[in-house]
């Protein structure tokens, strides 16, 4: 028992006013459990939750990793296949290159990348595909008009090569009617014969017949007209063999389409394509005539003018 403020108080008293305060203690520890607990589960949730970010950010890091080399192959694949073309284009190719290896190193740069950063990554490599696309695209027009040209190439070596042909056709035409009009346009004698006669006999003088009795050769010939021939100044070779076959020469050559020809002698006329008569004397010195058939045969350097014979009794 006990006094208290001049009253005394039994024990039974006592407890039952110390009974509310215990209460109110307990219920105090109760609620800083209760508190406690749940300050407990919310960092369990919150933790947890963060772990479940960390891990889909590190899912999408990888993603974003796989996407980059995924494009990477794609710009090797298409530069490998256009080495020739890709020359061309080699600044979209240096773009590309150098944007892949900064989005490599930002991602490489922070283990733990954040989710705005991520979208900035997704951002850049959308960036870098559209400029490997648009690589690749340039790369394929390029290789088609390349193809065009290819064609146009072809059709205009085939053209030529046509056209070549046509060109040889006409010079091998051409050239056969040059062969033609040569041909047609060389100088030949309508008639000719040869005069024997003595050293002092004028040209109306009458022929010898008798070998001891001859000293030179007039020789009169007709040109046939030619409207194809040049007119003017023509040096004519005359070759005179003996009855025996021997030429009669000094060793003298000219040359018939390119072939080398001894002669006896030569001489010049005026053409005038105008059935004029013309003549040529040879008058040997030291030569004594013999019996027999005497051949002339005239020439000029594109051809045969014509022959005649002589027989010396």
């Amino acid at each position: 028992m006990e006094i208290k403020n001049g009253k005394l108080i039994l024990d039974d008293e006592k407890a039952q006013d110390e009974k509310p305060k215990n209460s109110s203690k307990i219920y105090f520890f109760i609620l800083a459990i209760v508190a406690l607990l749940a300050t407990n589960a919310y960092y369990a949730i919150r933790y947890k939750n963060l772990g479940k970010q960390v891990e889909v950010l590190n899912s999408e890091k990888s993603q974003l990793e796989i996407e980059i080399d995924r494009i990477e192959a794609e710009l090797n694949r298409v530069t490998g296949e256009n080495l020739e073309l890709a020359a061309e284009f080699q600044e979209e190719h240096d773009s590309a290159r150098a944007l892949i290896a900064e989005l490599r190193s930002q991602l490489d740069a922070d283990p733990n990348i954040s989710q705005d950063d991520l979208l900035k990554t997704q951002q850049e490599i959308r960036r870098l595909r559209s400029l490997v696309e648009q690589y690749s695209t340039d790369l394929e027009s390029l290789k088609d008009e390349n193809r065009e040209l290819s064609a146009e190439r072809d059709n205009l070596q085939n053209s030529i090569s046509s056209i070549t042909e046509r060109v040889g056709e006409l010079e091998a035409e051409n050239s056969g009617l040059e062969e033609m009009v040569k041909s047609a346009s060389v100088l030949k004698v309508s008639s000719m014969n040869i005069t024997p006669q003595r050293a002092n006999d004028n040209e109306q003088s009458d022929a010898e017949t008798r070998a001891r009795r001859t000293d030179k050769f007039r020789i009169h010939f007709t040109i046939a007209n030619n409207p194809l021939a040049a007119t003017g100044t023509h040096t004519i070779y005359y070759r005179i063999t003996e009855p025996s076959g021997n030429l009669l020469t000094d060793g003298s050559i000219f040359e018939v389409n390119n072939e080398e020809i001894q002669y006896t002698e030569a001489g010049i006329i005026d053409f005038q394509n105008d059935g004029k008569q013309h003549s040529i004397e040879w008058e040997p010195q030291d030569y004594k005539f013999q019996k027999g058939t005497y051949t002339v045969i005239l020439y000029t350097t594109e051809s045969i003018l014509g022959r005649a014979a002589i027989v010396l009794k």
